[in-house]
């Protein structure tokens, strides 16, 4: 699909021209001449992917343009559309006020091509992929719900600004479904039941998995307790159909779907709290036999009066704090603002940080009536917490009046804060109230807060001495720690020593020996996690092609020369951020991917240990083949990804014996010639019933190949030597060890000199010599470990 960017510009031809250069490109271009006509088309037809947005146009520039869009972003909840502005201006107080209102990118007028295409793709390609993680590291993937994480997160949101009902799902009796049918069939079950959920639940409200057989659901605009009762019953009807779809109508399990419900905003509008409420609701359903639904009310339930149980600090803290913060201010009656108040008072003066308090009075504005007064003076309260940040307090002081403490604020921002607050209420509401406010600013230096921050870690490359003090002195300015070198070999030199790599390098073009774009070129070669360090190039070079060049080899920006200090630390924070929400959404991903490999690897495990319980003289063979093949795969320099990758494959590689018969297995004595050919036929068998996973093709190497001899006289295929993968070498290795050490039908276990003499003597011709020296390897030290610590104990 067409990337959708929007060009706005007074001036036909900038139009036309930036048009002509991004339909080149396969964009989709709307072109509209004022930041007016962006505002009213953006409403009706939806938000683009990117905006280039002129900053001097009449009426309205794009400064107000940009506020005004980031303000109708906030109110419809979405995501902030990256904004590109277009300028022939060189004024570096333009570049400043830009950055700091959160513009992307800057791009001069008249365009460059080359330039103009590197910063769109570049701002595309960065918000693509935080876009991509955010949605792995939120979306469970069986369900296509939101995850646990991302339902609290999400539901907090929701719970603090819609009207409906909250509820809590369980499946009832899930559990047999996966003992006796299995968890294939489990998940079928799990998948369907969501499907469910959504088509029960009005169109727009939010469902999420929470773990295992619970859900939870916000019922948008269901107030009603007829509504409840009937989306409980279509659950409860509908699951058992399904079930029976899928199992068969011999189906005897008692599924069904026990719901517990809480009215929102009724009972509160915070998420922790209400979500507490509808479990203690679901839980006495599930009391009082299962397959229905209780609301909460606040008559039924009383706090439990039990004092002998002793919290420990994780109880405590759990019930004291909020498991997902809304992004909201928070509001505080006055016994509880106080002692607040009193404690960021003092936080503030010991750490030298600033904030602002402002009272609002609200008078009754002519024409209104006494009642509609009343309402509004709530409903400003309501708009107040929404405004600000969730880091703001607040509280009713009297009815008419309401203290607001801004924490962590600039000077020159409070009046803009403030005027945000009365100016949006007086648009969205008319004038029905006579808004007066007075404010006391406490504190007056950004610097001092932003120092208080996270040290950052900037390397500044230049053969200037005089550069390098200069940047180094404004980015310590900062608070941000500067490591400076003299050229591009230092640089490299430094990576390749230091394990702390900085978050961002500053990077001279024009350096004797090796240039700026040499250093990137190599620096992008190195085979560590250093490769991706970002970098911004310095440069006093206004030619584009310099520019195009820094972009097309992976530089993220570039700074001129000579420094502008606002500048500078502008774009260097805004780097230093976008980069480390991108790593935050990395991490986050990480995590998940590893929670879904475990569980994998938790259900490989159960199914080798299925497939070892045919052979009552094998048992725990394909665990401990597969612990033994990663041993094997560590010592000869595997990554520990690629040794996780050869224990799964050990752990099916006998997987084809679920095709073999037992009395074969299990035949005490000698097979004959035919049982001997049935039982080759378990590779083949193995390599076709994991041939249909093919999110991981490898698995059937093992489970094909593991009987495969170094000198080709192996089954099923009859390969030799390299040809045959290196992970079944290492697993027929792992194997014959195995069966070797152990007990069989036909013989007992081997001694550990007889096993190594087979070892030595399979070399070149069953194994492979490599591998199998490392197996002798192996026993050797295990076996000198088995003498210290018998002589350790008659010691």
């Amino acid at each position: 699909m067409a990337k959708w960017v929007m060009v706005v510009d007074d001036d036909t031809a900038n139009l036309k021209m930036a048009g002509h250069i991004l339909s080149r490109h396969n964009m989709r271009v709307t072109a509209l001449k004022s930041g007016q006509a962006l505002l009213d088309y953006i409403p009706e037809k939806g938000f683009p992917d990117l905006i280039l947005l002129d900053i001097k146009m009449p009426e309205m520039d794009g400064f107000e343009t940009l506020e005004r869009l980031r303000e109708y972003e906030t109110k419809v909840n979405a995501e902030k559309t990256p904004v590109i502005f277009l300028t022939a201006d060189e004024d570096t107080n333009t570049e400043t006020r830009g950055f700091e209102m959160g513009v992307s990118d800057f791009v001069r007028k008249p365009f460059n091509p080359d330039v103009l295409m590197r910063r769109i793709d570049n701002i595309m390609s960065s918000r693509s992929e935080m876009q991509n993680l955010k949605s792995e590291a939120s979306i469970d993937k069986l369900t296509g719900f939101l995850n646990k994480g991302a339902s609290g997160s999400e539901l907090t949101k929701i719970c603090a600004n819609s009207t409906g009902c909250l509820m809590m799902i369980d499946l009832d009796s899930f559990k047999p479904v996966n003992d006796i049918y299995g968890h294939d069939m489990g998940d079928k079950v799990l998948f369907g039941f969501a499907q469910i959920i959504k088509d029960a639940v009005p169109e727009g409200s939010t469902c999420g998995r929470l773990g295992g057989d619970e859900f939870v659901a916000f019922a948008k605009g269901v107030l009603s307790d007829s509504d409840v009762a009937e989306m409980t019953f279509k659950l409860n009807t509908e699951v058992v159909a399904l079930a029976k779809e899928l199992m068969g109508e011999e189906m005897d399990i008692p599924l069904g779907a026990s719901v517990g419900a809480i009215y929102v905003p009724r009972h509160g509008n915070d998420y922790n709290s209400l979500i507490k409420l509808a479990d203690k609701s679901l839980y006495t359903v599930k009391q009082n036999g299962k397959h229905g639904y209780s609301l909460y009310s606040s008559d039924v339930y009383e706090d439990d009066k039990d004092d002998t149980t002793v919290p420990d600090i994780r109880s405590i803290s759990g019930i004291l704090g909020e498991r997902t913060i809304p992004d909201v201010a928070l509001q505080l009656d006055k016994d509880s603002f106080a002692p607040v108040y009193r404690y960021i008072i003092r936080y503030i003066i010991r750490n030298r940080l600033s904030a602002c308090k402002v009272l609002f009075t609200l008078e009754q504005a002519e024409g209104s009536s006494a009642e509609e007064y009343v309402s509004l003076l709530d409903e400003f309260g309501n708009h107040i917490r929404q405004s600000l940040r969730k880091s703001d307090i607040l509280m009713r002081y009297r009815k008419k009046q309401y203290f607001v403490f801004l924490t962590d604020i600039r000077e020159d921002s409070k009046e803009k804060v403030i005027r945000h607050i009365v100016d949006t209420w007086d648009e969205n509401m008319g004038n029905v109230l006579d808004v007066k406010y007075e404010s006391e600013f406490l504190g007056n230096e950004y610097e001092t807060i932003y120092n208080k921050k996270k040290d950052r870690n900037v390397i500044i490359v230049d053969d200037d001495a005089m550069n390098l003090q200069v940047a180094g002195k404004i980015l310590s300015s900062g608070g941000i720690r500067v490591t400076a070198l003299r050229s591009g070999r230092a640089l490299l030199s430094y990576i390749e020593e230091k394990k702390d790599y900085p978050d961002l390098i500053l990077l001279d073009i024009k350096m004797p020996e090796m240039d700026g774009y040499e250093t990137l070129r190599r620096l992008r070669l190195i085979s560590t996690k250093a490769a991706n360090i970002p970098v911004i190039f310095l440069t006093a070079d206004e030619s584009s092609g310099a520019e195009s060049k820094g972009l097309s080899l992976g530089a993220m920006d570039f700074i001129r020369k000579p420094f502008v200090p606002e500048v500078l630390l502008l774009r260097v924070r805004h780097m230093i951020e976008l980069v480390t929400l991108q790593k935050q959404l990395s991490y986050e991903v990480q995590v998940k991917t590893q929670e879904n490999r475990m569980l994998l690897i938790h259900v490989v495990e159960s199914l080798a240990a299925a497939i070892d319980t045919k052979d009552i003289y094998t048992r725990g063979h394909s665990g401990r083949v597969a612990e033994y093949a990663r041993k094997i795969a560590r010592r000869a320099g595997y990554s520990e990804f690629r040794q996780e990758e050869v224990y799964m494959m050990g752990l099916l590689h006998d997987v084809g014996k679920i095709g073999i018969p037992n009395a074969i297995i299990n035949k005490p004595g000698s097979l004959t010639d035919e049982e001997f050919a049935i039982i080759k036929k378990h590779p083949a068998m193995g390599a076709q019933i994991l041939e249909n996973i093919k999110e991981d093709p490898e698995l059937t190497i093992a489970a094909r190949l593991h009987h495969e001899r170094f000198d080709g006289k192996g089954y099923p295929d009859g390969l030799s030597g390299f040809d045959i993968p290196e992970v079944a070498r290492i697993i027929a290795v792992a194997d014959a060890y195995d069966a070797m050490s152990s007990n069989r039908s036909y013989r007992k276990r081997l001694s550990d000199e007889m096993i190594m003499s087979q070892l030595i003597e399979g070399k070149g011709t069953q194994f492979d010599p490599r591998f199998a020296d490392i197996m002798i390897e192996i026993m050797k030290e295990s076996k000198d470990l088995k003498r210290k610590e018998e002589s350790d104990e008659q010691s």
